[in-house]
């Protein structure tokens, strides 16, 4: 059964008011369309659509009030008829509707609402429903009040003299409040009270606390709608009246039968869908701006990894060229060993030793070689446990940046369950990260890392060197080089000599010798430092690989996310801006 029934055909809007009309159905879809994109909860959707439909039916006036506040007394002195039930205990327990028809009927809906048709004229333009309690007993019949509630053009919130605007009633005015509705409060029973002073006393203690506790003043209606309707019974002239003074009734009459004209009552009306719109807008602004947080702090902990990346670098290539200087070193001590050798071994009282090649290349390997080999070998393996150390260290703070995000996963449900897709997808992908760089540090095996860089380092020399030398370590590589080299210079040397023109041109060969020697150093220490450059990079690109591909899914959702929900924020903020400005119009 419609609760929404269409406006009559003799009611037609002006363009004025049509314009507005479809002012508002386009705000309300605007909307609609734009959370779908969060996505929306089916209960903020079914809203909106019901706000939009609402647009072409009758005016909705919805009683509210706590049981026993005279709700359904309030409503039978308005109709002059006793229609609703009325009695000490929660006498309405479920959703009545009012409508206009011919006869009296009642029907109950499948829904559990009951619809009734009353022959009063106002009805003709007016549709009211009287609610359960506010603190009714049964609480699935408050739910379904306060359910009622957003679909209300205007709220008559029924309160009792004997307890005005109590704790439960402040509840549900700010529920209704939240949702922008023009909330008329009507203080029923003021029989009870002694007196008129006592009736302006209760009147200001509900305007002072509505001021202070819900930001409106209401207008306020005093009324007792149990002498109303003796009023009304009565068939005595001279009682009827004083009895409908005494009831002060019939301010509130006119109110809804007079004051409550067409142009108020389709004002009303267009306002009904902003407050809603309004209401559901705010939650997902609220919902994009916890999401746009949550989202930052994630980027910030990627930049943070990405600029721990760039430092890893950076201090890397620093401290590789320590490294690099000190193998040099090693290499350039060994060649000025070499020149020493030369000025002692190359002279014409060696003349016959120079013969001797095996002996002169023991002497250069004694001399010259020396520990040259060891000394390298253990520069490079202290240079391989440094960049496995510090591949570890990069590791653990990642590590530890993802560990502190994922203390950040109960920020997710803050903002309710809309886009639990997003909350499931950011911890999965977090998720994903911790468990990459947790398995990297619990499994990293330093000795096996040392080891795949060395042979990974000693391939690069020997392949940039001397490709015959094998399998050998790093430093025997460098040392097969260097002998090769000093061995052909003596042994050019030695055949000179022995030709018998030592003493023309020894001493022009000797600087010939040295200055090839150097040549064939220089010429070592840039193979080296280029063998081991191009080597070093390699591994510092694989390090920094690994973390940022373990990081790209995460990341790539984090700036997919981001751009998305400022889309979303910035559309939801037009359509905040579209509804003040409908608002104030409708207003002004």
């Amino acid at each position: 059964m419609s609760d929404t029934p269409a406006l009559p055909p003799d009611r037609i809007l002006s363009g004025r008011e049509e314009e507005m009309r479809q002012r508002a159905a386009g705000i309300v879809e605007e909307l609609a369309r734009t959370i779908r994109q969060f996505p929306a909860e089916a209960e903020d959707l079914d809203l909106l659509r019901d706000a939009a439909e609402r647009l072409g039916a009758l005016f909705l006036l919805v009683i509210a009030g706590e049981f026993n506040s005279g709700k359904s007394a309030v409503v039978n002195a308005l109709l002059n008829d006793t229609v609703m039930p009325e009695g000490v205990t929660p006498t309405t327990s479920a959703i009545h509707i009012l409508r206009y028809g011919p006869s009296t009927n009642e029907v109950v809906g499948i829904d559990g609402i009951v619809e009734h048709t009353y022959p009063a004229d106002f009805l003709r333009d007016v549709n009211l429903v009287d609610t359960p309690g506010t603190n009714a007993i049964i609480r699935e019949h408050e739910a379904l009040s306060q359910r009622f509630v957003p679909r209300a053009d205007l709220v008559l919130f029924v309160t009792s003299a004997d307890r005005p605007f109590t704790e439960s009633e402040r509840q549900f005015m700010t529920e209704i409040r939240g949702w922008g509705k023009k909330i008329v409060v009507v203080l029923n029973k003021i029989d009870l009270l002694r007196n008129d002073e006592e009736i302006a006393e209760v009147i200001e203690f509900i305007r002072t606390n509505s001021v202070r506790l819900l930001g409106l003043e209401p207008q306020i209606f005093p009324v007792s709608a149990r002498l109303a309707r003796e009023a009304q019974t009565s068939e005595a002239p001279e009682e009827r009246e004083r009895l409908w003074a005494a009831s002060r009734f019939g301010a509130l009459e006119e109110f809804i039968l007079s004051t409550l004209d067409e142009q108020t009552r389709i004002r009303l009306k267009l306002l009904n869908p902003l407050g809603i719109a309004d209401r559901v807008g705010g939650r997902y602004r609220a919902i994009a701006a916890e999401r746009l947080d949550l989202l930052d702090r994630d980027l910030q902990t990627i930049e943070r990894i990405e600029q721990r990346i760039a430092v890893f670098e950076s201090e890397m290539r620093a401290d590789f060229t320590a490294y690099l200087s000190r193998i040099e070193a090693i290499v350039y001590r060994m060649n000025e060993r070499a020149d020493r050798f030369f000025d002692r071994t190359i002279r014409l009282g060696r003349v016959f030793d120079l013969l001797d090649r095996e002996r002169i290349q023991r002497e250069f390997e004694q001399e010259v070689i020396a520990d040259t080999e060891q000394q390298i070998d253990a520069a490079v393996a202290e240079m391989i446990d440094w960049m496995v150390e510090r591949d570890l260290r990069l590791w653990q703070s990642v590590t530890e940046y993802i560990d502190r995000r994922q203390l950040d996963r109960h920020q997710d449900e803050v903002v309710g369950e809309s886009g639990a897709q997003f909350t499931y997808d950011r911890q999965a992908l977090l998720g994903a990260v911790a468990r990459r760089a947790g398995e990297v540090v619990e499994q990293f095996d330093p000795g096996r890392e040392a080891q795949v860089i060395a042979e990974a380092l000693r391939g690069a020399v020997t392949q940039t060197a001397v490709a015959e030398v094998g399998a050998i370590g790093l430093g025997a590589a460098v040392i097969a080089l260097a002998t090769t080299a000093a061995m052909d210079v003596t042994g050019i040397l030695a055949a000179v000599t022995v030709g018998g023109l030592g003493l023309l041109i020894l001493p022009a060969r000797k600087r010939h010798a040295r200055e090839l020697l150097r040549r064939r150093s220089v010429e070592l220490r840039e193979r080296l430092a280029e063998a081991l450059s191009d080597q070093f990079d390699r591994e510092v690109r694989r390090s920094t690989a690994r973390v940022r591909d373990a990081l790209s899914p995460y990341a790539t959702f984090v700036r997919t996310e981001r751009d998305r929900f400022q889309r979303l924020a910035q559309a939801l903020e037009a359509v905040d801006a579209d509804i003040t400005e409908l608002r104030r119009v409708l207003e002004g």
